[in-house]
């Protein structure tokens, strides 16, 4: 007699955006931010100025970093999905040096002109994105010789973590990830775009019971919002009572994947500062929480439902008219905002 076959989990439906809403205020406290990486990514830029865009920047703790040590005269765009999340980051960005431009646009419709950008970043958030998508995107907005950084997990990382090896169902839950091979092979078929170098990053942690609790409940991870509320509660008890004693540590490993600028499908850019430089320079979009419903919606880990925000790519004398960083263009219609 054939066994029943188990019933299949139904995922709570969260969007990528509605998640990140709902913990936006709190989100900063809840996470650790890795300096390692982002040293090791402004090693490998030119000795020169900069134009960059860090994508799913979340309330900007990398873009922060990152901007702190790009050469002088450099311009960095921070983009994402939730107006909540860029609040927090315009919140945070005033009084620093560089000045960010945030942009709530989705990681696979770029607002920008072909070979616009220098640097592209991504930390911990390519598994929110559609994977072959966002690669072209990338390679599109890139200039000769420009490089995209994307820092994540591998599923086999994830499953070392403190909540890989002690909370239930954490990475059956967590399938969004992808291995290094997968990431060479995406980046490989992908035109424009040719693979450089992966680099593993090994972080020693600490944390208390106490604290690890806090970060489930504030589901700092968006894996936890894939939980139905009872199942988070069952397995925050068990996790705790897992845990080898009330202050634990291990090691956390990323991944950072190196991918360039290939000559194939590629454009010359317009000129030197002619493009994203002169948009960003010219209008900044001014994020406030009342729009967060202006958010493209996805699913976490699926594909976007995008609306695109701009009629046409960036450049930078028609961003004054159309304010196409600074606003929405929708029917001839925008909503522009400043430089922070």
């Amino acid at each position: 007699m054939m066994a029943a076959s188990r019933p299949r989990r139904e995922v709570p439906k969260v969007t990528v955006g509605g998640h990140f809403e709902r913990v936006a205020a709190v989100y900063e406290s809840l996470r650790t931010t890795d300096e390692a990486p982002v040293r090791a990514i402004c090693q490998l830029l030119p000795d020169r100025r900069v134009t960059g865009l860090d994508i799913g920047c979340g309330t900007g703790r990398y873009t922060r970093l990152l901007g702190a040590l790009l050469p002088g005269g450099s311009l960095l765009a921070a983009s994402d999905v939730s107006a909540a999340m860029l609040a927090q980051l315009t919140a945070a960005s005033h009084g620093h040096a560089l000045r960010v431009v945030p942009l709530l646009a989705a990681a696979e419709e770029l607002p920008f002109r072909d070979a616009s950008l220098d640097v592209v970043t991504a930390f911990n958030c390519v598994h929110h994105f559609d994977l072959g998508r966002f690669l072209t995107a990338v390679a599109r907005v890139l200039a000769p010789g420009g490089q995209l950084f994307i820092y994540t997990r591998t599923p086999q990382q994830n499953a070392r973590t403190i909540w890989g090896r002690y909370f239930p169902g954490f990475t059956e839950h967590e399938q969004r990830l992808h291995s290094q091979a997968a990431f060479r092979d995406a980046v490989r078929r992908t035109g424009g775009l040719k693979m450089i170098a992966t680099q593993t990053f090994s972080h020693p942690r600490s944390s208390t019971a106490g604290r690890l609790r806090a970060q489930a409940e504030g589901r700092h991870y968006s894996t936890f919002s894939r939980y139905t509320p009872e199942e988070l509660r069952a397995s925050i008890t068990a996790f705790l009572a897992r845990l080898p004693s009330p202050e634990v540590c291990w090691v956390d490993e990323h991944l950072l994947v190196v991918a360039g600028a290939s000559r194939r499908n590629q454009v010359e850019p317009d000129g030197p500062g002619t493009l994203a430089n002169q948009a960003i320079k010219d209008q900044a979009l001014q994020i406030s929480a009342g729009r967060a419903g202006q958010a493209p919606s996805r699913r976490p880990g699926g594909r976007a439902q995008i609306t695109p925000l701009c009629a046409q790519p960036i450049a930078g004398d028609d961003l004054r008219q159309s304010a196409q960083i600074g606003g929405y263009t929708r029917g001839g219609s925008s909503l522009a905002g400043h430089v922070l």
